[in-house]
């Protein structure tokens, strides 16, 4: 029991002394945050002053507004400056971010070089500087009041979120991407980091071009998941959703996720076949590489072609992939159908018009393989006069397709050769061989 008694003393009394040194702990550290703020207070007093004389350099009014920022700022984030006072440390603390961002500002309008990393986080001082003083400064109206002070106040921290787009450009230029999007991001969000002047901020572009310039700045710096976090917002500038679209492609093969490119892709072009031909081919070249690698029963590309065409029926590079798929599976009279809309959407089409000729000529050769094998010589004979008809319904399309490139006649004139060879124009079938 005696024990028992030391050993409580003994902790009443080490309990005692713990708390007169958290006391003094503590008032050691109100000592240091007031002294900081004085001197934060004496350093903007006098570099003001220089200012106002025309004494003050700029490396010396950077360099001391510097210094100055960073006392005020620890006096404040210590917690220990009285809250009836923390209106003033938070008006030294503007006063020591305006001067730099008002010299930074000059060189930045003149197209002179200044420190953007400096003049970034500088603002991001000043604007939280800004909304301080408003909170904490109780407002004096009347004459030798505090309203008009704070009001501008109020002002000036609407206006800086136009600040946030320059730096985020600055910061691109120099290719910080993280703040630069940071600060792009600020921007977008300013009235919801700053309720304070809501009703006052009118940014110099639209958040929709915000983040379209974001957008294109996470994609310069391969961010790609910010990039994907910016996309719904930037494709709602119109003037640039093109673009944005297509960046975005890229990027998933850029990722190596040909997956979500092929995906992406598809939506994109079957919602807006019209100005995504580039894409429409690309994406029926990965479907017939993908069906070739799994084989005759993989079907990509004609429910692909089929809801593009779905969309906009007159697409050329759709109906072109449908009748090449239909031609690929030996279908020569669909693919014939197919070819021959592809003329109908455009002229002077060789290819188009060359399938369809070839259509015919394959269908003829196919058909003439089998005389052969038929033990009816009659069956035999008008299988075979079908099969020559069928080279002769291959010419005009043929000679069509010589219409879209006369100098070039090794492209047609083999083809041709035959077709006049076999339905007995033996002239035209030597004229053919002279060209060749």
């Amino acid at each position: 029991m005696k024990k028992t008694i030391i050993s409580m003393a003994l902790f009443l009394s080490v309990g005692s002394i713990m708390g007169q040194v958290d006391k003094a702990a503590l008032k050691q550290a109100q000592k240091e945050a007031k002294a900081q703020m004085l001197e934060a207070q004496k350093i903007n007093t006098d570099i003001t002053a220089k200012i106002n004389e025309k004494a003050a350099t700029e490396e010396e009014i950077t360099s001391e507004c510097k210094k100055g920022q960073e006392l005020i700022r620890k006096a404040i984030q210590s917690g220990l400056i009285a809250e009836n006072k923390l209106g003033e440390a938070y008006k030294t603390y503007v006063e020591l971010t305006f001067q730099p961002h008002n010299l930074m500002l000059f060189h930045a309008t003149n197209k002179e070089p200044f420190d953007t990393a400096f003049f970034y986080s500088n603002l991001k001082s000043m604007t939280n500087a800004l909304q301080g003083e408003i909170k904490y400064t109780k407002i004096i109206k009347g004459e030798g009041g505090n309203e008009t002070h704070i009001k501008n106040r109020i002002n000036n921290l609407a206006y800086c979120g136009d600040y946030f787009i320059y730096s985020a450009q600055f910061n691109k230029d120099i290719k910080q991407y993280d703040k630069s999007l940071e600060a792009y991001d600020i921007a977008m969000n300013y009235t919801q980091k700053f309720p304070e002047v809501a009703n006052l901020v009118k940014l110099r572009v639209p958040n929709e071009q915000i983040a379209y310039y974001a957008f294109l700045t996470a994609y310069e710096g391969k961010l790609y998941d910010q990039m994907d976090a910016f996309y719904d917002k930037a494709i709602q500038f119109q003037e640039g959703a093109v673009g944005v679209k297509q960046r975005k492609a890229v990027s998933y093969l850029e990722r190596r996720d040909t997956t979500s490119w092929a995906n992406f892709v598809r939506e994109m072009t079957v919602k807006e076949p019209q100005s995504n031909d580039d894409f429409i081919s690309m994406l029926v070249g990965y479907y017939l590489e993908k069906e070739d690698k799994e084989g005759k029963d993989a079907d990509y590309l004609l429910p692909y072609v089929n809801d593009i065409i779905a969309t906009d029926p007159n697409n050329l590079v759709a109906n072109y992939g449908r009748a090449y798929k239909f031609f690929k599976q030996e279908k020569y009279d669909e693919a014939f159908d197919a070819y021959l809309k592809c003329t109908d959407i455009k002229s002077d089409y060789f290819d188009a018009w060359f399938q369809c000729g070839l259509c015919k000529y394959r269908k003829a050769l196919t058909l003439n393989a089998t005389v052969s094998s038929i033990k009816n010589q009659v069956e035999a004979k008008k299988t075979k006069e079908n099969a020559k008809s069928l080279f002769g319904e291959a010419i005009p399309y043929f000679e069509k397709a010589r219409e879209c490139a006369p100098d070039e006649p090794t492209k047609w004139a083999i083809l041709l050769r035959d077709c006049y060879d076999v339905t007995d124009q033996k002239d035209k079938a030597q004229e053919m061989d002279k060209l060749l």
